[in-house]
C-alpha cells in the first residue's frame, strides 16, 4: 500500500473531524457576533452620557488690529521726521498734469493712502504756506507698504517769498525710498523765510510709472 492509499474510513474521519472544527469557529464566531451586537446599544449610551465641555475665551475688546507687544514695531525702522508743526498739511498746492486720479491735493491731506503721481518729468509741485515761516525740512513720503517697492526719486527744494522768485535751498539729489524705513526721506537744509515751497522731481526709478510720485510732502 502507497503512501497515498490511505483506508476510506481514515479519510472519512479526517474529513469529520475538519467539519467539526469548522462548525466549532463558526459557533465561535457567531457568539462573538450577538456579543458585539448586545454591547453595542451599551457603548452608544455611554457615549451619549459623556458630556461635551466648552471652554469659551473672551477677546479683548479692540476695534481695529493690534500688534502683539512681544513683536517689534516696524515703525521703529522709519527714518524720523521733525516733531514739529508741518507748514504744508491742508494748504494749497500747484503743479501741472497728474496722472489718471492720483491729483496734487493728494499731497498734503495727512494720509499715506492717497498719492500724486505726475504725468511726465520734470514734476514741480508748489506748497502755499499762506503766511511765512522759518523752515529747515522737507520730508516726501510714500505708502510704508511693502507693495510699494524700494524706488529712487531725483528732487531738489527751491523756497520764496513772493512766489514768483525761488531760491535753491537742496539741489536735484537722488533718494532712497525703501518700505523697510518708512518709504520716506528728508532733505534737510539750513533754516530759511518761506511763504512758499517748490519740490521738484527730475527722476522716478519706479517700473510701474513714468512720473514722480509722493503720498505726503511736509514742510518743517
Amino acid at each position: 500500500m502507497g503512501a497515498t492509499d490511505l483506508p476510506i474510513i481514515h479519510i472519512s474521519t479526517i474529513i469529520y473531524r475538519k467539519e467539526i472544527s469548522l462548525m466549532k469557529m463558526r459557533s465561535v464566531v457567531s457568539a462573538m457576533l450577538a456579543l458585539s451586537l448586545a454591547c453595542l446599544p451599551l457603548l452608544t449610551q455611554a457615549e451619549e452620557e459623556i458630556p461635551t465641555i466648552v471652554t469659551v475665551v473672551p477677546a479683548p475688546d479692540q476695534t481695529k488690529a493690534e500688534r502683539p507687544a512681544c513683536f517689534p514695531d516696524p515703525a521703529d525702522q522709519y527714518i524720523a521726521l521733525p516733531e514739529t508743526e508741518n507748514f504744508a498739511l491742508n494748504k494749497e498746492v500747484i503743479s501741472g498734469a497728474h496722472t489718471d486720479v492720483y491729483v496734487s491735493r493728494n499731497v498734503n491731506d495727512g494720509k499715506t493712502d492717497t498719492y500724486w503721481e505726475s504725468k511726465g518729468f520734470p514734476a514741480e509741485m508748489l506748497i502755499v504756506l499762506g503766511e511765512t515761516h522759518t523752515i529747515s525740512t522737507v520730508a516726501v513720503c510714500l505708502n510704508p507698504s511693502a507693495i510699494w517697492e524700494a524706488r529712487i526719486q531725483e528732487i531738489a527744494v527751491l523756497v520764496s517769498q513772493d512766489g514768483e522768485n525761488f531760491t535753491e535751498v537742496a539741489p536735484a539729489t537722488q533718494y532712497q525710498f525703501d518700505p523697510a524705513t518708512g518709504n520716506r526721506i528728508r532733505i534737510d537744509f539750513d533754516s530759511v523765510e518761506a511763504s512758499f515751497v517748490k519740490v521738484v522731481f527730475t527722476m522716478n526709478s519706479a517700473s510701474r510709472t513714468d512720473g514722480a510720485q509722493a503720498a505726503e510732502i511736509c514742510v518743517y
